[in-house]
């Protein structure tokens, strides 16, 4: 996820995370379909209905959906606690700034409440 964040800093990437039991074992990127990826994400439709169907046929389950955020902090905006449809999935936001304090954050946003989610990396 952040190579594909640094890749194009000045956009917004996104994507879907999948896997089992809570442990993200696959990432899914997809392209940002938003009338101006600079400052928002929408998983283009097209991309959208083709990993769900990649999700399900690995037997997997979607855990998280990510984007970035090139010019602000890597905490949800408005927009995106607004937009965030999908309460059982964790919502990872990346930084492609070197000086971000963390670069990439999980939260958890459900009826508009936005709670921190701690990042485990498995070895």
């Amino acid at each position: 996820m952040r190579s594909e964040a640094e890749r194009e800093p000045r956009q917004e990437c996104c994507g879907l995370l999948a896997g089992r039991d809570s442990a993200i074992t696959a990432i899914y990127p997809a392209a940002n379909g938003a009338a101006n990826p600079a400052t928002s994400y929408e998983l283009a439709p097209r991309d959208l209905f083709r990993i769900m169907r990649e999700i399900r046929a690995a037997k997997l389950e979607l855990l998280g959906i990510y984007h970035s955020h090139p010019t602000v902090d890597n905490y949800p905006s408005p927009r995106d606690i607004e937009r965030a449809f999908y309460a059982d999935a964790a919502y990872f936001i990346l930084s492609p700034q070197p000086d971000a304090p963390k670069s990439v954050r999980a939260f958890s946003i459900c009826d508009g409440k936005v709670t921190e989610l701690e990042i485990q990396a498995l070895d």
